[in-house]
């Protein structure tokens, strides 16, 4: 029979079964069928067969279980966000399309709830602060109707986050299933049938809150393990080829083998890990075993003589330089980083603030914490609650803000609660809110990098709590009033230059120093213009006689020179001017016609309007120096932004920071939560974890070493350890963190060593 014939290898396996005691054959054969067991349940832990937001991720972080917390509250843990590539979001027929596509998917078995641009409302206020909605994508055919529709969703930051790109190029739909991946086909059925035109055949889907073990994972399951197995691979041969061990020793290479292998997670703090940890460390040992019996009966096969086992006292050179890239290794320990990234299959993260978003002061935190955020590197958008506010227009303009008055603020959010994206960041009871980040990963920039920074920000800049001032409000003492403009001067020049560094308005020292001064000017003394001012007022004065006469039977229409009277007079009143003088003016010529509670209300009605047209006159005046002072964009949304920041330095109210015991201070609590906090959670609690698993097993290793030959073993201990060195040096000196494959190599490479170690140290008949 010829030598490299397959058939060659019969009786050499007839010999070596015979051989084999019944002790070895029963190892083998229970640690094959337990690996086989054990897999099932590693394939459903990385799987997806179950949903536990704890299971790769540490469950006694307080930041994990508040994450949780917050997914199940605001829903995210079962949502999905499906992205459709489309030509033009903003035209007619898809704003048509993706209504019929929505109620299309929400009718698919499987599927609970649909939320998409659909459900978007457009928000407005009429002058007596009384909020009305409709349909944002609601317009005619005709291009003109879907340029003012592509307006709308420009000034909703918001819903720019959540469902529509700015570039008109995607739409979002986020669905709530238990298993994506069975309802997917159904979905993409739906939304070839709605009418809807893709540019692209399929539809990516991304987890809102990402959990490693459900579909779709971060990456395939066995990509790690085949890592860990290849990594293994060459001390694994290494051992089968040239070593050849004994029965024993054989076993004890397996089991050194298999603990190496599942060190590294082992000790991990999420139940996930540890799973996959022990399975590993099962396959690695099956592994080897089956490879050490090819190997005898390969060596048998070609040689037709009795296996020899080769051992050897562990040669100088390569003790010198295991024992040189350990302590390296050690030394630099300290420099690693971990950045797991099995979260990374979802661009978003969220942050979770807590407190009364009914309270015009909070939501303006909120807003300068997303203002922060956006103009971050790594950020592609950034949004929350305080951007609705935006989209919802001051009484005579195109561009809205927070409102100073917590009723009105109250009564818009009420009112657009049905709105998609308000019922996706905003508490059912308003006590809570989300600013959701949309990470770019083209920019390169590590996402840990950016919750860093975000942390750094919460440490230093945030204020917590937060007292409301009316700077309008003459039983305000002066000085604290001062403060408070100056505050208000501050505030407004930071988000400014944020909005400005946002858009990639790049500005030089004079252009910052002529925001500033515009800054100041608006908060600390604003400016009029006399003839115009008077006009506006007039205006105003015209339009509420008029509304007034209308809605009361008992109102007389003043004659034009006691309405000329009323125009001087409020005109001529100080910008301090009370609720109290506008009584005593409109009273005089309506007192006779109506009660006391009526006139009060008219009077509180009317200086609020001509505290608006103060306002607004008086920001379009500093704004206009800012536009023109920094040669900024006169039209669109940033000068619209620029607009709404002047108007909120005019006042009425500000935010002073003070501290959490101050009676009547409100209280702003943000987290960071999401699929990226999880990751760095996880990489925080398992670097310790790992190198004392790492420290465990080696301890193992060394007991193992001097059971099988004593001291003379124990020379190749620095042997098993070192061939994962390198895989610790590589990332400290690149300041690179280490992400789970590298793990899984690491884990490889543990085990390769320790088996050519275990195998090849020589026992207490060899020395």
């Amino acid at each position: 029979m010829r030598r490299d014939s397959p058939l060659c290898y019969v009786p050499a396996v007839r010999s070596f079964a015979g051989a084999m005691s019944a002790r070895v054959a029963t190892v083998v054969f229970v640690a094959a069928w337990t690996w086989l067991g054990v897999a099932p349940r590693f394939a459903r832990a990385v799987g997806g067969d179950e949903f536990d937001l704890l299971r790769f991720a540490p469950g006694g972080s307080p930041l994990v279980l508040r994450g949780r917390d917050v997914a199940l509250r605001f829903g995210l843990a079962r949502r999905f966000e499906l992205t459709l590539r489309v030509n033009n979001a903003f035209a007619a027929q898809n704003r048509q399309s993706i209504g019929r596509a929505e109620t299309l998917i929400a009718a698919i078995p499987g599927v609970r709830q649909v939320v998409g641009p659909a459900g978007l409302l457009a928000l407005t206020v009429d002058t007596v602060g009384r909020p009305s909605a409709g349909p944002l994508l609601a317009g005619g055919p005709d291009d003109d109707a879907s340029e003012t529709v592509r307006q709308r969703l420009m000034r909703r930051s918001d819903a720019i986050g959540w469902f529509v790109s700015r570039d008109g190029t995607e739409i979002r739909v986020l669905v709530d299933a238990d298993d994506l991946v069975s309802v997917h086909g159904a979905i993409e059925a739906a939304v070839a049938s709605s009418g809807l035109v893709l540019l692209s055949g399929g539809i990516p889907a991304a987890p809102l809150w990402p959990e490693p073990g459900r579909e779709p994972q971060p990456f395939p399951w066995w990509i790690p393990f085949a890592l860990m197995m290849l990594s293994l691979l060459p001390g694994a041969l290494g051992v089968a080829l040239v070593c050849r061990p004994t029965v024993p020793r054989a076993l004890l290479v397996a089991v050194a083998t298999g603990l190496a292998v599942a060190s590294p997670a082992l000790l991990a703090p999420a139940i996930g890990l540890r799973r996959v940890a022990f399975a590993s460390g099962l396959g690695a040992a099956a592994l080897v075993a089956l490879l050490i019996v090819l190997g005898r009966v390969v060596v048998r096969a070609r040689s037709g003589l009795p296996t020899q086992t080769r051992r050897a006292r562990v040669p100088l050179p390569i003790l010198m330089a295991s024992t040189l890239l350990i302590v390296a290794a050690g030394v630099l320990w300290s420099r690693v980083s971990m950045g797991t990234q099995l979260w990374r299959p979802t661009e978003l993260f969220f942050v979770e603030v807590r407190g009364d978003m009914d309270e015009p002061v909070v939501l303006r935190e909120v807003r300068r914490l997303t203002d922060f955020v956006r103009a971050q590197p790594g950020v592609a958008h950034a949004w929350s609650i305080a951007d609705l506010f935006f989209a919802v227009p001051v009484p005579g303009e195109t561009f809205g803000g927070i409102p100073a008055s917590a009723d009105l603020v109250r009564s818009i959010l009420s009112r657009g609660r049905e709105d998609s994206a308000v019922r996706l960041e905003l508490a059912p009871d308003h006590r809570a809110a989300l600013v959701g980040v949309r990470l770019d990963d083209e920019s390169g920039v590590d996402r840990l990098a950016v919750l860093d920074r975000l942390d750094q920000y919460l440490l230093q800049e945030h204020r917590p709590a937060l007292l409301r001032v009316d700077v309008s409000d003459g039983r305000v003492s002066a000085s604290l009033r001062g403060l408070a403009r100056g505050v208000l001067a501050a505030d407004t020049r930071e988000r400014v230059l944020r909005i400005c560094d946002r858009s990639g308005r790049i500005l030089s020292d004079v252009d910052v120093q002529t925001v500033e001064r515009a800054a100041r000017g608006a908060a600390l003394l604003p400016v009029v213009d006399p003839p115009r001012l008077r006009a506006e007022i007039e205006r105003e004065v015209t339009g509420f006689l008029e509304q007034a006469t209308i809605a009361g039977s008992d109102v007389a229409m003043l004659r034009p020179v006691d309405r000329r009277r009323l125009v001087d007079e409020l005109s001529a009143e100080p910008v301090d001017a009370t609720v109290a003088d506008v009584l005593i003016l409109l009273g005089a010529s309506w007192g006779r016609h109506m009660s006391e509670p009526v006139l009060r209300a008219r009077a509180a009605e009317l200086d609020g309007r001509i505290g608006m047209a103060r306002r607004i006159h008086s920001a379009r005046i500093h704004f206009n120096d800012v536009l023109y002072g920094a040669d900024l964009p006169t039209e669109g949304v940033l000068s619209e932004e620029v607009r709404d920041a002047t108007l909120d330095a005019m006042g009425p109210v500000a935010a002073l920071p003070v501290g959490r015991d101050v009676p009547g201070a409100f209280l702003v609590d943000p987290t960071v939560v999401g699929g990226a906090a999880c990751d760095r959670a996880l990489s925080t609690a398992w670097k310790p974890r790992l190198i004392l698993g790492i420290l465990i097993s080696g301890a193992v290793i060394a007991l193992l070493l001097l059971a099988v030959g004593g001291f003379g073993a124990l020379a190749w201990w620095p042997a098993a350890l070192a061939p994962a060195a390198p895989l610790i040096l590589l990332p400290a000196l690149a300041v690179l963190p280490i992400g789970a494959w590298s793990v899984a190599v690491l884990a490889g490479a543990l085990g390769g060593g320790s088996a050519l170690a275990v195998a090849f140290a020589p026992g207490r008949r060899d020395q």
